[in-house]
């Protein structure tokens, strides 16, 4: 029998995700996988339709915490979060003393002048577009230099573990609508990130949630950045970002096949509380 990859990018009804957290450990046991990780959206202090409210958030890992005693003896089950982080509003080490077993770092919102709240430029592809317009003058370069700049200096959180959805601002890039994904800049510009990243040893995610969507054409993050990664001897885990019970598992198998396509022979997940490594030939 197949083995089932361990995911760890999980999100319930507490945050953006459907169904309650119990749901998903049923899943994930009648998948046949050995763990599943909780990564409910965290809080932020504005306004946000998707993050968890503080105190939703105190549910949250109060229930997380029920499901590991309640389950134990069936699969390991891990509590995290995905943190934002905008510079000088939010970091992922405020929540280093919640008793967390992981952090994924992402980013969501970008500053932006002559608004209050921040950007949240990957709810949708009209958002996306006319914040373009708006804030940027339609300038790409300079709205991909903010990202990358942004998840460089995340990485610098002592308490992030993963590296979410490395390059999600190709989101709405269908066809290079708004710049060429092998472009030199753009490389150059996620290496410069990258090497970041690699110095603060970090893990990035294969998120395969964008093309399970059908929002983007490959995984995140893109072939070519991950053969950077390989370049750099970066770490990766495999993540379904899964947003129901029945996608604890979406794609993650192709996303074995692709990390090996890159020169991977194998990925990190939790195993007793820590990160060790999982061969990813086991797992096609």
């Amino acid at each position: 029998m197949q083995k089932t990859i361990p995911n760890l990018h999980t999100h319930t009804n507490y945050c953006d995700g459907k169904g309650n957290a119990e749901e998903y450990v049923i899943s994930a046991i009648e998948k046949g996988s050995s763990s599943i990780g909780f990564s409910g959206h965290a809080p932020v202090p504005f306004k946000s339709g998707w993050n968890m409210t503080n105190e939703n958030f105190e549910k949250y890992l109060q229930d997380i915490d029920n499901l590991k005693y309640k389950y134990q003896n069936k699969i390991s089950v891990y509590k995290g979060i995905e943190a934002d982080y905008l510079k000088n509003t939010v970091e992922p080490d405020i929540f280093f003393d919640k008793n967390l077993d992981f952090i994924i770092g992402s980013i969501h919102y970008l500053k932006v002048p002559e608004q209050v709240l921040p950007w949240d430029f990957i709810i949708s592809p009209i958002v996306f577009s006319k914040g373009l317009e708006k804030f940027y003058n339609n300038d790409i370069k300079k709205l991909i230099s903010d990202y990358f700049e942004a998840t460089a200096e995340m990485s610098f959180n002592k308490s992030v573990d993963i590296i979410g959805h490395f390059n999600q601002i190709n989101k709405f890039n269908f066809g290079n609508i708004y710049f060429n994904e092998n472009d030199k800049f753009y490389l150059a510009k996620a290496e410069e990130c990258l090497k970041v990243i690699s110095e603060n040893n970090k893990i990035i995610e294969i998120n395969t949630r964008g093309k399970f969507r059908k929002l983007s054409d490959t995984f995140y993050p893109s072939e070519e950045i991950l053969k950077i990664c390989k370049k750099l001897n970066i770490e990766i885990t495999l993540s379904a970002d899964a947003h129901s019970p029945k996608e604890t598992d979406s794609y993650l198998t192709e996303a074995a096949k692709y990390a090996i396509s890159a020169g991977y022979t194998d990925f990190l997940s939790l195993k007793e509380g820590k990160f060790e490594k999982f061969l990813l030939k086991e797992y096609i």
